[in-house]
């Protein structure tokens, strides 16, 4: 059984400086899918070129405590072209997570985050932190929460805290920490570039699946981006249709295909030249089995099975391999 619950609406929106948005409310007990936030609002002309979530540079949501969802972007407003935030959770499903109403002015944007979680029966807590990038221009609008009970999600979804590297020309290791008190498997790991010059990673390595470096296009091969598997919507390009791409700059998502966890993940990078002093971020990704059960109450004859590891595996092609 799917049941949709308004639980938070607020006067939060992008304006022409930073901001920051802390909520914290009461929500009722039961099986948490995902979270849903939309926004709504009005814009100047030509201040959102990108998709909408090119606005947003950090995203934390918490449950009871626990913080599951931990994102920080590497840059914003990348105009005309796929957003970091956008690109990362549309990869986690073969839904689209992340899409909008085309308009130059009018916004109407959602972001769905998977969860997977059995809040206990009663009053849980829920909060999120949001920051947001300064626009050229003041704007107004509104956010919404909404929370997605499911009786047949299949998992859970834990996004951790980022790994950073400061990065130097050449190859480099780094160890991708993963969360001891975290269960799960690694189903994939972003990495993310404050430059915007692509070209400054040249290739990666997942060092215990594969014996040699792999270029960018290599996994953009693997996660299925090469085939215009970037969808995104830039009202600049087309105010009645998404635009297709087959990179989101300086940005990878490294499918792991259920990498267990007998210790951190290791990889490597090589960057260009033009790449040292970047900033480079690598986020884990964690899912494990949630198998919701169904509550006593009026029955949906069709189950709506979320389950992010078959959603990677369908994105990327994996699964018809």
């Amino acid at each position: 059984m799917i049941r949709y619950s308004l639980v938070n609406t607020t006067a939060s929106f992008p304006t022409n400086s930073v901001q920051t948005f802390n909520q914290g409310f009461n929500i009722a007990g039961g099986n948490i899918e995902s979270v849903i936030f939309r926004w709504q609002g009005t814009v100047a002309t030509g201040d959102v070129g990108c998709d909408f979530l090119g606005c947003i540079s950090a995203s934390r949501v918490i449950l009871n405590g626990r913080a599951f969802h931990n994102y920080q972007a590497g840059y914003t407003l990348n105009q005309d072209l796929p957003s970091q935030y956008g690109y990362f959770l549309n990869s986690l499903s073969d839904d689209r997570f992340s899409t909008e109403v085309l308009g130059d002015t009018a916004k109407d944007a959602y972001m769905r985050i998977p969860v997977g979680v059995a809040a206990p029966s009663g009053v849980s807590r829920m909060e999120f932190t949001i920051s947001t990038a300064a626009l050229a221009s003041a704007a107004t609008g509104t956010l919404e929460c909404w929370i997605v009970y499911n009786d047949a999600a299949e998992t859970s979804t834990f996004v951790g805290n980022p790994t950073s590297l400061t990065a130097a020309a050449g190859q480099q290791e780094v160890v991708v920490r993963i969360p001891s008190n975290e269960a799960g498997v690694v189903a994939g790991v972003l990495v993310q570039s404050n430059d915007v010059a692509d070209a400054n990673i040249e290739s990666l390595r997942v060092t215990s699946q594969s014996d040699w470096t792999m270029d960018t296009s290599y996994w953009r091969f693997l996660n299925n981006d090469l085939q215009n598997g970037i969808i995104y919507m830039s009202d600049d390009l087309s105010t009645t249709a998404g635009s297709y791409a087959q990179l989101c700059a300086g940005t990878i998502f490294v499918p792991t295909l259920g990498l267990s966890r007998e210790s951190d993940v290791t990889m490597q990078i090589t960057m260009a030249a033009g790449g040292a002093g970047d900033i480079v971020t690598f986020t884990p990704v964690l899912v494990s089995q949630f198998n919701a059960r169904e509550g006593g109450m009026a029955r949906q004859t069709q189950a709506v099975r979320t389950n992010t590891s078959k959603a990677i595996l369908s994105t990327t092609g994996q699964a018809d391999a």
